[in-house]
């Protein structure tokens, strides 16, 4: 049985204020024909399908558009599977709308209640368990969880009596461990009846969540709570399961989860999976950048390949094989640029002037603009940090002492000078005095006031109201 696993698609985001729709769109056709070429019978999308629990009329419609298509598709002679579960992003209402009279072959898993049961795969006389956990707010899943564990009939070995009240009820901890836990709690409960009656069951679980030991990027929210946002890997290992196909984190990656020894482990099963993060279609920081960068930014999906009887022939699980396939996006190439002014507006220029880039200008001192050249370089600059190299040597120093300033020069060197570390030049000097009689004329016509002498109150006043207001701070 061949599992395509894939993950936040964030249908709807922008990046740098550019509208990522196009090349959302060229991904999922992509994966469309992925499907088809590669003969995949179960579709896993394991969270974060929109960008926003408000998705834009836009994002819904070409979401609608792909997914009809793979609602309708067949392959290896059967409909394909489809699972979805939503993200933190997601609206897990929103998202499950319908999903009890979508085709029997559509599965929108976005029910805190339904963890405990599986979408049930049969393929070639093979049988293949999906249990699809929605992302699991601490805040928000608790109560309905705590529910879940004082009605299971099965044992709850995952916790010892320090967790449980006197009535043997156990305590769910206010994290991500905690909600994990108890949901794996069920999930092991009835995979264990299941391989009771089927030992060669294969079992996967989809989860929304960041497993420690993964490497996270600038792009996703912050989930953490009470200062932590992980689930520790060595939750899952003896768990009975044979893959976990994770979304949350954007980088494409394998995670390992080590095989223990069952009195070590939580739940006590023979089987650890096999775990990776299928990371997301796009790219959506300037961390996820590529070295050397590269169309598409290195994203990919995951081909799962599941043989049943592999797990009692090895030992193992039942995962016979897998591989990642590179998304072809079109995505530009992101591109991480640090160099000095010459470097920027030269070679690096010529190389990525038509990429996706950030740009950190290396700089003694600002000069005219900056800006204005570097985007008649590149055609997509969207970061531009100019660091000044002079400015760590003097650290100490301040801004204009408002005590002392006797006008508004004095406060407009002074910024020259703790900004560059040197004194304004002659010319500086007089495009900053321009500066200053122009605000002035401009206060005193709109004061109806007229003449030098007006301007001279003016200007007065203004130097006046500085010192009184640099007193009071």
């Amino acid at each position: 049985m061949r599992v395509l696993h894939t993950s936040d698609w964030h249908i709807g985001r922008r990046f740098k204020g550019i509208d990522l729709l196009e090349w959302q769109r060229k991904a999922l056709e992509w994966l469309i024909g992925v499907i088809g070429s590669e003969r995949v019978d179960v579709l896993c999308v394991a969270g974060d399908v929109y960008d926003s629990p408000r998705p834009s009329t836009e994002a819904v419609r070409l979401f609608n558009e792909i997914f009809a298509t793979l609602g309708n598709m067949e392959v290896n002679g059967h409909p394909l599977e489809i699972i979805f579960t939503p993200g933190n992003h997601d609206s897990a209402d929103r998202l499950g709308t319908g999903a009890a009279l979508m085709r029997p072959n559509v599965h929108m898993r976005c029910d805190i209640e339904a963890i405990g049961g599986p979408v049930i795969v049969t393929v070639g006389g093979e049988q293949l368990a999906v249990y699809a956990l929605p992302y699991l707010d601490p805040d928000l899943s608790r109560p309905v969880l705590q529910g879940m564990l004082d009605g299971q009939d099965g044992p709850l070995c995952a916790y010892d009596e320090q967790e449980r009240d006197e009535e043997g009820h156990v305590h769910i901890a206010r994290s991500h461990e905690g909600v994990m836990k108890a949901a794996m709690q069920c999930v092991v409960n009835d995979l264990a009846k299941r391989r009771a009656e089927d030992p060669a069951l294969a079992a996967i679980l989809m989860a929304h969540a960041f497993v420690s030991g993964a490497q996270p990027s600038d792009s996703e929210r912050n989930i953490s709570v009470g200062g932590v946002d992980s689930v520790p890997a060595a939750l899952f290992a003896n768990s009975g399961l044979d893959y976990l196909a994770l979304g949350h984190l954007h980088r494409p990656q394998n995670l390992t989860i080590a095989q223990l020894d069952c009195s070590e482990s939580v739940f006590r099963e023979s089987r650890t999976p096999q775990a990776r993060y299928s990371g997301s279609l796009l790219a959506y920081s300037f961390s996820e950048a590529r070295t050397p960068p590269a169309v598409g930014n290195g994203k990919s999906v995951v081909l799962l390949d599941l043989d049943a009887a592999r797990a009692d022939e090895t030992g193992g699980n039942a995962v016979r094989a897998i591989r990642t396939l590179d998304v072809q996006s079109g995505e530009p190439a992101f591109v991480q640029i640090d160099g000095t002014l010459d470097e920027v507006l030269g070679s690096f220029a010529d190389e990525y002037g038509e990429d996706w880039v950030s740009i950190t200008i290396r700089l003694s001192e600002y000069p005219h603009g900056l800006y204005q050249r570097i985007d008649a370089k590149y055609a997509h600059a969207l970061e531009k940090n100019p660091v000044y190299t002079g400015r760590a040597a003097s650290a100490a120093r301040t801004m204009a002492d408002m005590h002392a300033a006797t006008d508004e020069m004095d406060v407009l060197t002074g910024f020259v000078r703790y900004s560059l570390g040197r004194e304004a030049r002659d010319d500086e000097r007089s495009v900053l005095a321009k500066a200053v009689e122009a605000v002035r004329s401009q206060g005193t016509e709109h004061a109806g006031g007229t003449g030098k002498t007006e301007r001279m109150r003016s200007a007065g006043g203004i130097a006046g109201t500085q010192q009184k207001e640099g007193g009071e701070r």
